[in-house]
Formats: C-alpha cells, sequence, structure tokens
C-alpha cells in the first residue's frame, strides 16, 4: 500500500486529492459524471491468493433461514457460531477474560444503547479498546431487550470480516475498518472495578446508559477488543479542509472496498462512528477489484467503527439488522443525519435484507455536509484551505446522482473496474 504525494490543488481545471501519481477528482462542469483520468500503478509484490481474504471460516453447519421471501444460509446454531468463533466451549467467567487481554482496563471512553467501551493499555504501552455488550438477559438494557445470540453473531461475523480486510491481497485490500483483535463470550458480574470506572465517567461526562452494576450474577456479555483508532470525528478541529478531505477520502476508498468485496453497506455512518488519530505515515494504499488506489494521510489515519446496523453478505449468508419496525429511528428530527436514515428507508422500500449501495453513498453526503459546515478549522485562510473546501463543496451538489461508492470511485479515481475480479 502507498499514499498520496501532493498536496491538493488547483491546475487546468482540476483538483487532485490524492497527488499527482494516480488520484485525479476533475473540477469540469461542477463535477458531473462525464470521464476519468487516472494514472495506474503496477503491483509488482506477490499478494496472497484472493480468495483468502478471511481470517475466520464456518465452524459450526449451516442451514436455509428465509427473510422476506429469500433464502439466506444461516448458522444452525447462533451461539455455537459465537463459541467457535471466540475459541471457547462455553462462556468464560468475566476475571478470566480480563486476565487473558493482559492489559490494564484505563479508563471508560465512551458507550451506545447496548454496551460500554472501555480503553486498556498493554505492558508494552499498546493502547486497545474493549466493548461489553450484555446479551440474552431478560434485564433491560437502557430501556431496550438485550441483543440475542442470533442478533449479535452478525456484529462479530461483519466486525471479523471487515477487519480482515487490512489482510494484504491483491484484488480487496484496506485497513480502514478497526481491526478485531480478539472475541469473547462471558458470564459473571461486572467487575467492581469496570463499576468505578463506569461511575467515573458519569460524574465527569454524565451518561444515558444504566449503571452495569444492576446485571445479575449470571449475566451473559460479548466482548470485543479493538485497536485503538484515536478519537471521533465529532467536533474534531482539522488543521485546514486539505486534511479534512483526506480523511473523506480515506473514509470513501474504505467504503467501496467492504461495498465491492462484501455487498457492504454501513448504513449508520455518522461522525461518532469515524475515528481519527494522528500518523506519520505519509500515504495510504487500498486494493479494489485489483486496482492499487493511493492517497496522501496529511497527518491523520481515519477509521470505520461499529456495525450494529450494518449488512453484508458472506459466504451465501445475509447479515443485516431489521429495522422495518423501529418507527422511532425514521421520525426523529434536528439533524441531517436523522434525515439519511429515512432517505434509507426509501431506498430499501423497508426491506433491509436487500442490497442498496446508495445507503453508503447518502452518508457520504452527509459526511461532506459535516466537513464543510465546520467552523474550527485552525488554518481558514491558506490557499489549500479554500481550494479543499470548494472542492468538497462542488462534490457535494453531485454525489447523490452516484448509486454506489464504487461509482464514484470508478468515475473519480481508477478506470472502470474489473467486475470479475469480485470474490464472495
Amino acid at each position: 500500500m502507498s499514499i498520496l504525494r501532493s498536496s491538493i490543488h488547483r491546475r487546468e481545471g482540476c483538483c487532485s486529492v490524492a497527488g499527482e501519481r494516480r488520484i485525479t477528482l476533475y473540477m469540469d462542469d461542477h463535477l458531473a459524471p462525464q470521464s476519468t483520468n487516472l494514472t495506474r500503478s503496477s503491483t509488482s509484490r506477490q499478494r496472497d491468493d484472493p480468495n483468502d481474504v478471511s481470517v475466520h471460516q464456518f465452524i459450526a453447519p449451516l442451514a436455509w433461514k428465509t427473510v422476506s421471501d429469500k433464502r439466506y444460509l444461516c448458522p444452525k446454531s447462533s451461539k455455537d457460531e459465537i463459541l467457535a468463533r471466540c475459541g471457547q466451549q462455553e462462556p468464560i467467567p468475566f476475571e478470566k477474560t480480563l486476565a487473558s487481554l493482559n492489559a490494564v482496563v484505563e479508563r471508560k471512553i465512551g458507550e451506545g444503547v447496548y454496551g460500554e467501551v472501555f480503553l486498556c493499555t498493554k505492558p508494552n504501552g499498546q493502547r486497545s479498546v474493549l466493548k461489553l455488550i450484555p446479551i440474552e438477559g431478560s434485564h433491560l438494557i437502557n430501556g431496550e431487550k438485550q441483543k440475542t445470540y442470533e442478533e449479535i453473531l452478525s456484529e462479530i461475523i461483519i466486525s471479523s470480516e471487515v477487519s480482515s480486510l487490512r489482510q494484504q491481497n491483491v484484488q480487496f485490500c484496506t485497513d480502514g475498518f478497526v481491526e478485531l483483535q480478539s472475541v469473547h463470550c462471558i458470564v459473571g458480574k461486572y467487575p467492581e472495578r469496570l463499576v468505578n470506572l463506569w461511575q467515573e465517567y458519569d460524574q465527569k461526562n454524565g451518561t444515558e446508559n444504566d449503571s452495569p452494576a444492576e446485571f445479575p450474577d449470571e449475566q451473559l456479555y460479548i466482548a470485543f477488543e479493538t485497536a485503538f483508532g484515536g478519537t471521533d470525528l465529532d467536533g474534531y478541529r482539522f488543521r485546514n479542509a486539505q486534511q479534512a478531505f483526506s480523511v473523506y477520502t480515506q473514509v470513501l476508498l474504505a467504503l467501496a472496498v467492504a461495498e465491492k468485496r462484501y455487498d457492504f453497506e454501513h448504513r449508520d455512518l455518522h461522525t461518532g462512528n469515524i475515528l481519527l488519530e494522528p500518523t506519520k505515515e505519509p500515504e495510504r494504499t487500498y486494493y479494489l477489484l485489483g486496482e492499487e488506489i493511493t492517497i496522501e494521510t496529511f497527518g491523520l489515519k481515519a477509521t470505520i467503527i461499529d456495525y450494529t446496523l450494518s449488512r453484508i453478505v458472506y459466504n451465501g449468508l445475509c447479515l443485516f439488522n431489521d429495522l422495518s419496525t423501529d418507527e422511532e429511528l425514521f421520525t426523529a428530527e434536528g439533524d441531517y443525519q436523522f434525515e439519511i436514515y429515512r432517505n434509507m428507508k426509501s431506498a430499501l422500500q423497508n426491506q433491509w435484507n436487500l442490497h442498496a449501495p446508495k445507503t453508503n453513498v447518502y452518508w457520504l453526503h452527509y459526511l461532506l455536509e459535516k466537513l464543510t459546515s465546520l467552523r474550527n478549522y485552525r488554518e481558514k485562510t491558506s490557499q489549500v484551505h479554500r481550494v479543499a473546501m470548494r472542492t468538497m463543496k462542488e462534490l457535494s451538489e453531485v454525489l447523490l446522482q452516484f448509486n454506489s461508492v464504487h461509482e464514484i470511485v470508478s468515475h473519480y479515481f481508477v478506470a472502470p473496474l474489473n467486475e470479475s475480479n469480485k470474490e464472495n
């Protein structure tokens, strides 16, 4: 993987978003989809077999599941499949899991409707993130029913598969999704130390979640350990729009790779689900249908997280979250984010098993709107800031003409990609 070498600039009617070598965004006719300019890069290094893109393989037997008059393969026992992926025969005690992480849980750093998120530090100083989700219990979690084995299985598989895209592969490769380091199925009382960290977070930041101390001693949990990806994009102060546009492009290309590899739709890519951290790596590279695409980081690395609402097809298995009865999600007002949910519902005709990659485009448009409306850039008067801001605004005007992220990449980044290279 290689990455951008020059800054965004305007020359001969175009604005380069990835350097002169490979990637050019055209500004002619307000970025309307017409023609493509590119320089291909050769791949001289030998890669793994194109089919070898998954860390995990199914262990449990598969059965048929019918959803909306369509049939999909699924594990006969979601519990057995989860335990197999965890390398366990049964749920293990909380303390044993924490000991196996070989890390100190430092503090709580976030939360969601279904769980709590903690920062861990290993003896070598490396940081990781621990996400704990209660499952299978009758105790309501923040007013919601706990997820079942079947419901949490989709998040486990999706997390594993998009994480495995970081394996070097000439057909599909990106490290733009958070690295999944381990998954555990846990049983037991919430540890006192974690309850104390939860209370410290509540005192400092406030919380809408119920205290985990309320869970019974026999409560089951799924623990995701992932690499630390930095702080979320929400409220992040960029140096200039050039840096923000690089982050946007990183997200776009990661989505494109997963979209073509797995028919992936994130379906909840708000600013809280994009993490940013400083990087000394000047470039970042992606492989999409055999095409190498390299962009410049401008000092920031973007990572996509949280696949609670996501959808993929993997080994014939369609995994998705059925939102057809979640009326509250589609009636909320106050932010463009809620309009995106309604747009998704319309594109899918409220059939959430279907594949409509337009949903990814909607979220990319949302992200552009957020980045162009920011007022806390540190270098707002610089020329590179003005040029990049103008580019993002003009791209925003035409982005919704596309029906998938793959179409966007095909138009602005590379020549028409070879669909026959897709392995699924």
